[in-house]
């Protein structure tokens, strides 16, 4: 869901997506070039997005089909597909697509490739400077100073 400032006249946008797809979308909203950075997403609003949705255990989403422990499903009839040739052949397609997008997801990370990216402005960062353990704790303190005045979801709740 995107709520902008000046924006009127919403509309639900039907597409797939994945979480690794919000940072590039919201780039394009804010008018940022996304093109210098490393991105696995697409904008949800591109007419290039791609609608195959991958999960961490090789299952995925699109608009026609749903993989899901081995089993592919027609998302129009919610039940097991048994395919036809073309059918398979998209199937498997989209089941290549999303190894290769884990795979590469996985050397990134487990290689540590981002050591090589030095983007213009770039500022290393040490992790040692970040503690996120006792931010819930940091939270509720912020909210109680703020009282009446804190805009958090849980104050929200309460009222």
């Amino acid at each position: 869901m995107i709520n902008m400032p000046g924006t009127t006249g919403g509309k639900i946008h039907h597409t797939y997506g994945g979480e690794i797809d919000v940072l590039p979308t919201i780039l394009h909203l804010l008018g940022v070039n996304s093109k210098p950075y490393v991105q696995f997403g697409t904008d949800l609003f591109s007419k290039q997005h791609d609608q195959v949705v991958a999960f961490r255990n090789r299952d995925w989403v699109s608009p026609q089909y749903t993989s899901a422990n081995g089993t592919v499903y027609d998302n129009r009839t919610k039940r097991p597909l048994h395919p036809t040739k073309p059918q398979q052949e998209q199937i498997s397609k989209n089941q290549k697509q999303v190894n290769t997008e884990l795979e590469l997801s996985d050397k990134l990370n487990k290689e540590n490739l981002l050591r090589f990216y030095h983007p213009k402005g770039f500022k290393p960062v040490n992790p040692k400077d970040y503690n996120y353990n006792n931010e819930f704790n940091k939270e509720k303190q912020l909210e109680k100073q703020l009282g009446q005045k804190s805009t958090s979801l849980a104050s929200l709740d309460k009222r």
